[in-house]
């Protein structure tokens, strides 16, 4: 999962594929965003080779959860899967972590007397994994 636009700043489109590589070579998941002066991209790279979760296109993320024990093997299943849920509960803690540092920030700059507002996700609705 990545950014749902085309990014136009050059330079932050070249970091970002950096990162991408940087994760696929030494075999990482993770999250990454970046921000450049006046656009931000971001990337999930979930799929490391030690996790449950693939690359699905078809998926509404374009990955999903995917270990079957009679292709891989119980044990192999159980670490992937342990891989998976590893990935996903810290990258939620991050996630929790950067709000609440964020949105300590924010009233820092408030009681600073600096006005700003701000349109999470230009008003774009968030994605959604679960399909119903």
């Amino acid at each position: 999962m990545q950014n749902d636009r085309p990014i136009e700043n050059p330079q932050l489109q070249k970091a970002l594929d950096e990162v991408k590589r940087t994760m696929a070579r030494y075999g990482l998941a993770g999250a990454c965003m970046l921000v450049a002066e006046n656009e931000a991209a971001f990337t999930y790279g979930m799929h490391a080779p030690w996790s449950a979760m693939r690359p699905d296109p078809t998926a509404p993320l374009g990955w999903r959860l995917r270990a079957i024990e009679k292709e891989i093997g119980r044990d192999e299943c159980k670490r992937r899967v342990e891989g998976a849920v590893h990935t996903i509960c810290q990258l939620s803690d991050f996630g929790e972590q950067t709000v609440g540092w964020m949105e300590q920030l924010k009233l820092i700059c408030r009681r600073a007397g600096i006005d700003f507002t701000h349109t999470p996700f230009g008003g774009a609705p968030l994605g959604r994994i679960e399909t119903k």
